[in-house]
């Protein structure tokens, strides 16, 4: 869905309110302590997220649908990241089993229709005592966007922006559902994360700050395997 503005969707998120001071902090704050690890970046997008792993020590491979997206990435890491085209919706035939000490999916999981099925490719790659970090819509915000009943689960088209025409496809989904996938896909909740506004968005985008301090825009989740 992204390749038609790849672009300029990169050159947003590098500084925008809701990725660069809102979904990155609490996304990278979750994964924690990376330096020595060796992480997984699903649906990597331009390389935002890639690119602070690697600074913090991390070792990364990674994946997106979006050729675009995988060549802005390479460029940003400095091909320091094995990172490859690939779409999540097939198995990771390449990533061999507990290879990952961490996995990252940033505002990707609402894009896939079979959830269950990524969700345990992602328990296959990761040992025993790793974790899966990952944001997604906060299911609150997209009921009061689209309104109907807030346990709707369906497909929504609509653009990604108000202000540009950014085409998606995502899901909308009660919490209840979220949830009930990661239990089905054999994963715990360690920690659920309603992120909060970085203090620095109050003076460079005073008004989307105002806006996420009172109703979350995205829920993030460190989840880890459940015992076999």
């Amino acid at each position: 869905m992204y390749e038609r503005f790849a672009r300029e969707y990169a050159a947003h998120a590098e500084a925008s309110a809701y990725n660069a001071l809102y979904d990155r902090p609490a996304v990278l704050g979750l994964a924690g302590d990376v330096a020595g690890r060796s992480v997984f970046d699903a649906a990597c997008g331009p390389g935002l997220y890639a690119r602070e792993l690697l600074d913090r020590g991390a070792r990364v491979t990674g994946c997106d649908v979006s050729p675009t997206f995988v060549e802005l990435a390479r460029a940003r890491t400095g091909g320091r990241a094995d990172l490859r085209v690939h779409d999540l919706s097939r198995p990771l035939t390449w990533v061999a089993d507990g290879s990952a000490d961490l996995v990252v999916l940033a505002l990707a999981i609402h894009y896939i229709d079979d959830r269950v099925a990524l969700l345990k490719e992602f328990r296959r790659i990761l040992r025993p005592s790793g974790a899966l970090v990952l944001s997604t819509e906060h299911p609150t915000m997209g009921w009061v966007r689209l309104g109907g009943s807030y346990f709707t689960e369906e497909p929504v088209e609509e653009s990604l922006s108000d202000e540009r025409d950014w085409p998606i496809r995502a899901w909308r989904r009660p919490l209840t559902s979220i949830c009930a996938e990661f239990r089905e896909a054999g994963f715990l909740i360690e920690e659920l994360l309603e992120p909060r506004p970085v203090p620095e968005m109050a003076d460079r985008y005073p008004e989307d700050h105002a806006t996420l301090e009172a109703l979350p825009a995205f829920l993030a989740f460190r989840l880890v395997p459940a015992p076999r």
